[in-house]
This record gives structure tokens, sequence and C-alpha cells, in this order.
């Protein structure tokens, strides 16, 4: 993993909430983490795509809880492992 690129998204403050969000509550989904921090779900994938892109945060898509929304995929977010220490170390 490229620690510079890490480094870099640690010097925006909304990056900085998202990653220690998704770090405290693993598998949060898209709408569940928007919300806890005042965001919206567009918002949400502006910040985490570049993450997502360089593998620092996963994207998994699971199937909605409720039968009525169960044909509808929802997102939910962790963290990489490989990269969770170093994250840690540096928030």
């Amino acid at each position: 993993m490229n620690s510079e690129f890490i480094q870099s998204k640690f010097r925006d403050d909304n990056n900085k909430l998202v990653l220690k969000a998704i770090l405290n509550q693993p598998y949060i989904e898209r709408k569940e983490l928007a919300s806890q921090l005042g965001f919206s779900t567009e918002e949400i994938d502006e910040i985490c795509q570049p993450l997502i892109d360089h593998l620092i945060v996963l994207e998994l898509a699971s199937q909605a809880s409720n039968n009525i929304e169960s044909r509808v995929p929802r997102k939910v977010y962790l963290l990489n492992p490989e990269v969770e220490q170093s994250i840690k170390d540096s928030l």
C-alpha cells in the first residue's frame, strides 16, 4: 500500500472523519455512515471512491435486512486489514 497516499488523505478532515467512523464501526452501511457524519450519500461516495480505488476502504454489497428492500443491495464499508494498523497509528 502507498503510505504517502494514505498520509495525503489524512490532510483532508472529511477523509479523516470517514476513516475514523469506518474504523470504529466496521461493516457500516453507506446510509448510516452518511447520517452519522452529516453528509449526503453522494458526498460519502465522493469521499470514499479514491479510498476504494487504492484499496484502503473495501466496499461490499450486502442484501438488505428488510424483506421489502431485499432486492436492492446495500453498500457497506470496512478498512482493508492490510492497512488498518497504519491507519490506527495515524489517527
